[in-house]
This record gives C-alpha cells, structure tokens and sequence, in this order.
C-alpha cells in the first residue's frame, strides 16, 4: 500500500471529473498550480465523492451474508459457509485500496488547501470535507477489517504496520469531531459558485458528520466496551431528530416509492446514482441479486424458483410483518405491519390464489427497491441492468433506531421503547402494536425492529456483529464460531493482496490459510 504522489495525481485525473483537465497545463501534473481557486476544491472533492460511490460494490461479501435471505444459488452459497475459496486474499472484494484512495485524496486535499485564494470559510468548508472523507472510510475500514494501517500523509511512502481497532476507530472519530467543527449546517452550506447545497444529499455538512459520530460512537462502544460513548451517540442522534431539515415519510409506501429513490426529506447522507460510474454491475443494495418479477423486464412470476441469486421465503416475511388481508387491498382492511405490503409484492393475494402460489413455490417477491437501469444497447436494450436509486447512507429512521440501540446499551427501557414505536406507529399506522415488556429484552427488540424496518438496505450484518448476535442470527457455521474466534479476527474480513511487507492477515484468518 504505497502513495507515490505522481501515482495519485494521475489517479484523480483519470476520474469522472473530467474538470480538472480543462484547469492544468497540458504539461503539467503537479499542485503547484492548482488548488488555486474554489472551483478548483471543488473539482478535486467530486472526484473523493466519485471514489465513495465506487465503494458500494466492495462491501457486498458481509452484506449479503448478513441480510435476511433464505436461499443462495451455489455461486454465492459458499459466503455462507465461510469458505476460504471465496474469502481469499485474491478476491477483489477484500481489497482496502479503493478506501485508501480516497484517504489519500483527503490527505492530498488536506495538504493543499492553503495554495488557494480563497476565504478562511470556504477554506474551513473544504478541510471540513476532507476530514470527514477520512473519518467515513476509517470507520468503514475498521468495521470490514478491523485492524489496517493510519494513513495521514500523501506523501508517505513508506511501508506502515497496522494499528488496533481501538486505535483506529479512534482516529475515526477524531476525524469526524474536526469534520463538525469545520462544516455548516446543512441549510447554510454553499458550493462553489454560491449555490446552497441544502437539498444536496451528497454534501457533508455538520448533520452528515454527526450521523457518522452516532455509528462510530455506537460501534466503539460495543466493541471497545466504552459505555460511556452511548451518551455521545445519544447527544448526536438528538441533533440530527431535532433538525428542521429531516423529517420521517408518511408510511412505508412513500420510503419505497421516494425515499430509497434518493433526495426526500427523510434521506440524510447519500451517494447519487450514477448509471455511467455504476456500469451496470455495481450496487449498494444486496436486493439486486433478488430482482425477479415483477421488477425484472420480462420476467414471470415462475422465475423465482430459479432466477434470483437469493430469495426470501413468504413464511420468513410472515414472522418479520404480521398481518394478513382477504381479496383486494382497500384502506381499512388490513390490519398488521404496513411495511409487509410494500417490501414484498402483493403475497397475501399470491397465497390465496392457488396457480399463483404454486408459481411462488412458498417464495416471496421482493418489492422493496423498484426503480431500475435497463440496457439500451442492441444486444441488452430493454433488460435489467442494475437498480437505480440513490446509495441512502443515512436516513432520519435508522438514526432513530440507532438513538434507541444506545438508549438500550444504557438500560434506558422507557426512551429506547419511545423510538421502537415512532417507527412502528409509521409502520402500522397506529399505537397498537408498541413495545411491550413481554417482548424482553429492548436491545434485541431494537434490534429486530431495525431488522424489519431496514431490510436488504446493507445495515443488519452490522447491527449482529455491534451487538454480538452472531450465534443466533447468522447461519450454521457462524453458531461454530467461539468468543476466542471473534477475539482473533472471524468476523473480520481476510486482507486482500497488498504490497506493503508489514501487513499481515488476522490470526484468525492465518489460520485458515
């Protein structure tokens, strides 16, 4: 892992911002004559925002096997198993160094503010951005892998050894403590050229940096056991709830139809789609590999039983959204978990007609992420290509949840029970499915509620892994895994091939090997 400056340089004029090639000599390729302008910072933070986007595809591994499925085809059953046929240090999935690019974009970014000629807030603004850049991807490091190495300079070029989780997650923080110092408040942050970046998702501002503290807060507590980062995380949560800038969707029709489109009000953090950058392939969302009818061109209701990579089983849905209806859908007549009749496909009508149901084979059909990429070339036009909503990182329902995950770390039933039930009446569209002390413990119950509420949207691997629930949530071989396991490094990802001699993989892992 070595960053030779040249080496970078020609990496961020090879990017999707092609702007840079228009303000650079044609013979020169150096920073001594650039970042001379705002746009200049601005041109050269797309292309950080461009590299983030890119990452959606490298974080599928853990995703897939932490989302709630049923069934695998045999080309993703070995995730499952744990096999190191597929978790090998060859496999491009375990490679850090598209995160390490984008450190080391920030860092370069970091090291060059001051040549521009621009103002100690527009300065500020930049720095702000920089350092949260470095404090997303350590974290999102730390999470994947666990132990990796402290990058801080672009111009260090020699080989570093990799430092503890606690160490690194810390760095995180510290990042994302000096990303809120510097950044506006979302209402009042500005581009380039003067233009508010209110309604720019994309855009880090104080809000974005403090949801980012939540997680950090709430992961290094649990793994570091560091009780008192619950209050923090609280603190954060709170500020984020109480902006006037977010607010949740009416019901779950309107977080599928709009807000995991990208850009509503609920929508906190997000990457934007792309269909050039994202090729086709790449998505931020494990239910591409389940796409079938009646999302998929051309596709009928058969094609389940051996279409998708991954299916759900109707009896799987049944436990997550209680609720059943008779015939038609018409408002008053249902009675259960609102999120059962927008996640999945129409199923209780599919149960009750006998030809469908034998179609399904017992098999529910997601329906959650609806807005597609089809192909427009000759030999592809017309079919499925990718699913085309933004990457929501961040939105104001899982900040809710996480708020009342540390509520539950902190024994506070009563306020953690309060969140449960702001999403649950969304969800219902009443009271009277609120938490109750019979269902037990208000952790897991945050858990299970985050579970039902975020599904397939990348986030339930991480929650298990937080909260320790591998053995009961995770499949068979995971059950296996002993405290001693975890402690050496099982739920970390193996480290994929890299140059620098002082980087070693996980004892766990080098076991295995």
């Amino acid at each position: 892992m070595k960053y030779i400056y040249i080496v970078l340089t020609l990496v961020f004029l090879s990017s999707a911002c092609n702007d840079v090639l228009d303000v650079l000599p044609e013979n020169s390729v150096t920073f001594e004559n650039y970042f001379q302008t705002d746009k200049d910072m601005e041109t050269f933070l797309n292309s950080i925002r461009s590299g983030i986007r890119n990452i959606s595809g490298y974080r599928w591994a853990t995703e897939i096997v932490g989302d709630k499925y049923d069934k695998y085809k045999s080309s993703l059953a070995d995730l499952i198993g744990w096999k190191t046929s597929r978790f090998s240090p060859d496999n491009a999935s375990f490679y850090w160094d598209p995160y390490y690019a984008i450190i080391a974009k920030s860092n370069i970014l970091l090291e060059n503010i001051d040549r521009g000629h621009i103002s100690k807030e527009r300065k500020n603004y930049y720095r702000g951005q920089a350092h949260f850049y470095r404090g997303l991807c350590y974290f999102w490091i730390a999470q994947y892998w666990g132990e990796c190495p402290i990058q801080k300079s672009s111009r260090n070029i020699i080989d570093i050894s990799k430092s503890s989780i606690e160490d690194v997650l810390q760095f995180a923080l510290d990042e994302t403590n000096l990303a809120i110092s510097l950044l506006p408040k979302s209402k009042d942050a500005v581009d380039a050229s003067g233009n508010s970046m209110a309604e720019k998702k994309y855009n880090a501002c104080q809000e974005v940096a403090k949801s980012l503290k939540l997680e950090i807060c709430l992961w290094k507590g649990a793994i570091c056991n560091e009780s008192a980062l619950f209050e923090d995380a609280i603190k954060c949560a709170n500020y984020v709830i109480d902006s006037c800038d977010f607010q949740l969707a009416n019901d779950p029709a309107e977080v599928c139809e709009k807000v995991l489109y990208g850009n509503s009000q609920e929508g906190i953090y997000e990457i934007e789609y792309n269909e050039s950058e994202i090729n086709g392939w790449n998505s931020w969302t494990t239910a591409k590999n389940a796409v079938c009818f009646p999302i998929k061109p051309g596709e009928g209701r058969g094609t389940i039983k051996n279409s998708p990579n991954i299916c759900i089983k109707q009896e799987t849905i049944d436990k997550l959204y209680p609720g059943t209806y008779n015939g038609k859908i018409t408002p008053g007549n249902f009675n259960g978990d609102r999120r059962r009749l927008e996640y999945v496909y129409d199923m209780d009508t599919i149960i009750n007609n006998p030809e469908w149901e034998k179609q399904a084979g017992g098999y529910a059909y997601p329906y959650k992420f609806r807005k597609i990429q089809v192909g427009t070339n000759s030999w592809n036009k017309g079919k499925f290509k990718n699913l085309a909503g933004n990457w929501v990182i961040w939105r104001l329902a899982d900040v809710i949840l996480l708020r009342a995950e540390a509520y539950a770390w902190l024994g506070d039933t009563d306020k953690a029970a309060q969140d449960i039930n702001r999403i649950r009446e969304r969800a219902y569209g009443n009271s009277n499915h609120n938490y109750t002390a019979a269902e037990g413990d208000i952790r897991y119950a945050v858990f299970k509620e985050r579970e039902r509420e975020l599904l397939w949207e990348g986030k339930r691997w991480w929650d298990i892994v937080r909260n320790g629930y591998w053995k009961t949530e995770l499949w068979e071989f995971h059950k296996t895994l002993t405290e001693e396991d975890v402690r050496r490094g099982a739920l970390y990802m193996p480290v994929g091939k890299d140059q620098n001699v002082s980087i070693t993989q996980n004892a766990y892992w080098q076991s295995r090997y």
